[in-house]
């Protein structure tokens, strides 16, 4: 990890492929990737030539990481499909999770010998993957009538970084986090996905394709990565 005249940690990635440099701002911090041969002192002195759009960036990183940190805490926001619940939890005979108006009711039983945080949470992980079963087949179902774009096999997965994939098979995995998010943010992901059943890349005609379905996905692929701090929980 380095800090020099950035006064900010970052972490310099060489590799003998890479032809240009490059930063990335994640929640791993921020990553210098550069060429194999290009030395430090050259990175140091490029860094700082940039430290305003990196400060800029790493800074509004940060801060969303907060805005969207889900807290196992009593009175907690947590979301589905863009709505905010808050948390409460007890115990009782028998575990369950329910929604009463605005509030995520989570029952713990009284048998659990685990800590009740980590009770709460299995609870809401194995609730969010049924939301999430449910309601993202039927998104996938639906554009790939308005696509004409169809999958193989539709799986819901636990990735710890990345909303959606899907394999040269045609085979679409979406992961479960993304039932937390707004059903145009969920749209998004589900037409990028079905786009690489056209083309397994990120070229100009990718885009062009999510664009004719999906005209502002610049502005909701933002918004859902300002939402990264869900994918890591």
């Amino acid at each position: 990890m380095n800090t020099s005249n950035l006064n900010l940690p970052y972490t310099i990635i060489r590799s003998s492929r890479r032809k240009t440099a490059a930063i990335k701002i994640s929640d791993k911090g921020i990553e210098v990737r550069i060429p194999a041969w290009v030395d430090d002192e050259w990175v140091d002195q490029w860094l700082v030539k940039r430290r305003s759009w990196i400060e800029k960036h790493y800074f509004e990183q940060a801060k969303n990481n907060e805005r969207f940190c889900l807290n196992i805490k009593q009175g907690a926001a947590f979301p589905l499909l863009g709505e905010s619940y808050a948390l409460n939890w007890c115990k009782d005979s028998r575990t369950s999770v329910s929604l009463d108006n605005n509030v995520l009711k989570v029952v713990i039983s009284n048998r659990s010998k685990k800590e009740i945080e980590e009770c709460v949470r299995q609870a809401l992980v194995r609730w969010y993957k049924v939301q999430a079963e449910e309601f993202l087949k039927e998104r996938v179902d639906y554009w790939q009538i308005v696509t004409g774009l169809s999958c193989s096999s539709l799986k819901i997965k636990g990735f710890k970084r990345r909303w959606g994939s899907c394999s040269v098979a045609g085979e679409v995995s979406l992961n479960w986090r993304l039932v937390m998010a707004p059903q145009e943010l969920i749209d998004y992901v589900v037409i990028h996905e079905l786009a690489h059943l056209r083309h397994m890349n990120h070229s100009s005609e990718f885009w062009k394709l999510v664009g004719a379905f999906c005209p502002d996905w610049k502005n909701r692929r933002k918004e859902l990565n300002q939402r990264i701090a869900w994918v890591l929980w």
